[in-house]
Parts: structure tokens; sequence; C-alpha cells
């Protein structure tokens, strides 16, 4: 276990083996939370939104190319039932895994 010390400001420096393991650099933005065993911290990415709609807006597009026939016809309250079905299914699932998970 190592131990840092908590300078001016609250300020603590995370020791290089951890950094480097976690690949945290000068600059990365950390997410702080207080927890019953102390304190958790978690590397965060800052997505630049334009980017990230120009990226969901293209793998929407081929998404929307990779559609079958059978699926074109359908409208938007079909398509928002059979992704809530979608949902549900992924719920039940992942209800499931931690069930199992937690009976171990």
């Amino acid at each position: 276990m190592l131990l840092v010390k908590v300078v001016r400001n609250g300020q603590v420096t995370i020791p290089k083996a951890i950094r480097e393991k976690l690949g945290i650099k000068e600059g990365d933005l950390l997410e702080v939370e207080p927890s019953e065993t102390g304190i958790f911290f978690k590397p965060k990415e800052v997505l630049d939104k334009g980017a990230a709609l120009t990226a969901f807006s293209k793998a929407f597009k081929r998404l929307q190319a990779s559609v079958n026939e059978e699926a074109k016809g359908l409208d938007e309250q079909e398509i928002s039932a059979l992704i809530e079905e979608a949902v549900q299914a992924a719920r039940k699932v992942k209800g499931a895994k931690k069930a199992k998970a937690a009976k171990r």
C-alpha cells in the first residue's frame, strides 16, 4: 500500500506506478467520490459535443442503411416498441447476471 500526503489546498500526488497503470496523464480529469472506506478517483474523458454528434449521426446513417427491407416499412411507434422490447430484454439478462453473481 502506498502512502501519499495531502498538501496545500487538499492536493495529493498519485504515485507514478498507479498513474502509469491507469494511463493517467497531466491534465486528465478525475471524478472524485467519497465512499464508506475512503475516496474513490475515477478517470474521466470529456467529449467534444460537436464531434460526438457527428460520430453518432454517421453511425446512425450506417445503421439505417443496414436495416433490411422488412423493417423499412415500420412507423415511429413500431420502432419505439421494438426498441423498448430490446431494452426490457437486456434488463432481464442483466438482472439474471446480477442474481447469479449474488448467489456466489
